[in-house]
């Protein structure tokens, strides 16, 4: 009675797939040029860029003439008025108009960041490349404190008594947000794995008819 070798399918069987070393070699070479291009492909069409910059809420001659904490207080619940702002027609409709793009786009692009402990806020911007963001956020930023300097103009509030808006931080060229490593990896392994996987049962069929 004899027996197969150790590490051979038994006689009269065959694998479901066999594999020969050309055939190997090509679904390696393509799953990596697939795992390459998908990567590379995830970096450059969904690429996020943010900017930012940093302002300061101040009514200088009111804090320094009140001896309370009255004013402070009030200039706390006027940050998180000003900074929601953002996301509406008063800032958004005129930063649209200046930068060439639909104000629904601005409003969802900007976002405000409020530090509970502090008297500054954030304007944050993304946009598709770092000009972009950039521009964005230097343009809701200008915008918004020229809002608050007309509004209070605009009902006789004088210039001394005026609450200001001052820009501390001045946005730079946006640094880029998305898409994460882990997630152009994860593109990457998966187009190789299903293009190298694909490439071996599509020639193991086609040798078979042979």
């Amino acid at each position: 009675m004899t027996s197969d070798a150790p590490g051979r399918p038994p006689a009269g069987r065959r694998l479901p797939i066999e594999v020969s070393a050309v055939t190997a070699i090509l679904a390696l070479a393509l799953a990596i040029m697939a795992g390459a291009g998908a990567a590379v492909y995830q970096q450059s069409t969904g690429a996020s860029y943010q900017s930012y910059s940093v302002l300061l809420i101040d009514q200088p001659t009111v804090i320094a003439t009140t001896p309370s904490d009255a004013p402070l207080t009030k200039l706390q619940a006027l940050r998180y008025q000003y900074a929601g702002l953002l996301r509406t027609d008063v800032i958004g409709a005129p930063v649209g108009r200046q930068l060439g793009v639909p104000t629904a786009q601005v409003e969802s692009h900007l976002t405000a960041l409020v530090d509970p402990s502090s008297f500054t806020f954030d304007i944050v911007a993304r946009g598709a490349d770092p000009s972009s963001s950039n521009k964005l956020a230097q343009a809701a930023t200008e915008e918004l404190i020229h809002y608050v300097r007309q509004q209070q103009a605009n009902i006789g509030v004088q210039a001394i008594d005026r609450v200001v808006l001052t820009e501390v931080t001045t946005p730079t060229q946006g640094t880029k947000i998305a898409p994460g490593l882990t997630k152009t990896l994860a593109s990457g392994v998966i187009a190789f794995i299903v293009v190298g996987v694909a490439f071996v049962i599509i020639a193991d069929l086609l040798r078979r008819r042979r």
